[in-house]
């Protein structure tokens, strides 16, 4: 009972119901329209047969008089049909003068109070009832050249029935018509909801955890298939935030792992070993500076997850990148001087502008620029650039350090990851990661350039 209650709810009935409905109203007026123009078409053509008929009895009139008048109204009137047709030749006082056989039609149809609308060489029309006749009776009247009034009236017997005629065939064909358009209204709507129905059984499917299944492309139409891959598109980035949720959390667990360990063991062993104040002390420094660690390294992840599921919405202003890396230069000067590194800043001589949050584009220069510093040995060098190329303003950040093994380039970006060379350096695997993250949110790009041994490139897109 639920199941068949359930079908005139559908989309695909209320789209069937729709159709049928509009059919019926476009069908009706098309009726309407037909109908009022085959009935004046009919009244039009019995008009010109009417004006006709009575300007041949005129020129009769004129010719052979009342005798040759009577002659011919009988004639035509027993052609016709007396029943369906008089004729008759009227006195100025509505006398009938001459006339076909008016037995069943009683009364002439003219009165004297319309007579002075009745001007020479016009005709006269009227439509009436008649007590006599179960149809209407369309008359013409005209003067002739004797001041005699000449009358033929005919019934509308023929247009009647042929109107009749036309609404129950229109009735029929509608009727039929209605029915096999409400038929294929359903098989077409069915069919176009073919594309929704395999999105809902694919959602379905990956509610009993099936994430690798997407939903097939059909023929129903553009839009259904662009729904289908817009579909298959968020399945598409929802197993591959779950992917990456399962990489942070196992890379999470292996890089917590360490300072936790070292916590603990630094606690133990002083528990167990001495009862000295600045030993305890000592392992408080160390507790706190692991856990400050740790802080940072949860506060990294939480950006970088913030930064790829576009959920950032830190407010954003239009910046100047030339200020940015400006300010960055200054900031790592005294470190570059510090390690004995030589660092060149090369900027356009026009402020360059770009819609984002400072502090965003502060932090990827910062770690760009770190790293640069981190692994180039003293007597090295290090060279910033902010220039534009196309849309896009580009921050270029060179350095004459160790380089990139070919292997470890791929993965540089990836979090936690940290080559052979780079385990030794203080750090969490993170830096390059946010980077990526941030910039990525930003529509922009941010790659690398790298040759063991004689240094690295990297490049940072952000769209002006």
């Amino acid at each position: 009972m639920k199941k068949g209650k359930s079908v005139f709810y559908t989309l695909a009935f209320r789209l069937t119901m729709l159709y049928a409905i509009l059919f019926a109203v476009l069908s009706f007026v098309v009726f309407s329209v037909v109908y009022i123009t085959l009935a004046s078409d009919l009244r039009l053509r019995m008009d010109v047969s009417l004006t006709d008929e009575i300007k041949e009895f005129e020129a009769l009139y004129k010719t052979k008089g009342v005798a040759g008048l009577k002659d011919e109204f009988r004639r035509e009137a027993k052609s016709q049909g007396v029943n369906r047709v008089f004729f008759r030749l009227l006195s100025p006082r509505l006398g009938v003068i001459a006339s076909s056989d008016t037995r069943s039609w009683g009364k002439t149809g003219l009165r004297q109070s319309i007579l002075g609308s009745l001007k020479d060489n016009n005709e006269l029309f009227m439509t009436i009832p008649h007590e006599n006749h179960h149809y209407k009776v369309r008359i013409v009247c005209k003067r002739t050249h004797d001041n005699n009034i000449l009358q033929i009236g005919h019934t509308l017997r023929d247009n009647v029935e042929i109107m009749e005629s036309y609404r129950e065939i229109f009735g029929t064909a509608m009727l039929t018509t209605l029915i096999f358009s409400i038929l294929i209204g359903w098989f077409v709507a069915r069919h176009g909801m073919k594309g929704v129905e395999r999105v809902r059984e694919t959602a379905l499917r990956i509610g009993r955890g099936n994430l690798d299944y997407r939903v097939p492309l059909g023929g129903e139409g553009t839009e259904i298939n662009n729904l289908a891959s817009a579909f298959n598109n968020m399945l598409e980035r929802i197993q591959t935030l779950i992917k990456e949720m399962r990489e942070v959390t196992d890379n999470i667990a292996h890089d917590l792992r360490s300072p936790v360990t070292r916590i603990r063991g630094m606690a133990e062993t002083t528990l167990l070993a001495s009862q000295d104040i600045n030993e305890f002390r000592e392992m408080a420094s160390i507790v706190v500076e692991e856990s400050d660690r740790l802080v940072s390294m949860i506060n990294t992840i939480l950006e970088i997850s913030k930064a790829n599921s576009g959920l950032n919405d830190s407010p954003k202003e239009r910046a100047d990148i030339k200020k940015v890396v400006e300010d960055a230069y200054e900031l790592f000067l005294a470190l570059a001087e510090d390690k004995g590194i030589g660092i060149k800043l090369q900027l356009p001589e026009d402020s360059l502008y770009v819609l984002c949050n400072v502090s965003d584009i502060q932090r990827v220069v910062a770690n760009l620029m770190d790293n640069a510093i981190k692994f180039t040995p003293e007597g090295g060098q290090v060279s910033i650039s902010v220039g534009t190329d196309s849309d896009n303003a580009v921050i270029r950040i060179t350095d004459s350090g160790i380089g990139i093994p070919k292997e470890d380039l791929p993965h540089i970006f990836e979090r936690f990851y940290r080559g052979e060379k780079s385990r030794t350096t203080p750090g969490t695997g993170l830096g390059l990661s946010l980077a990526k993250a941030i910039i990525n949110a930003y529509k922009g790009e941010i790659t690398v350039e790298s040759t063991p041994g004689k240094g690295s490139t990297f490049t940072v897109l952000i769209p002006i």
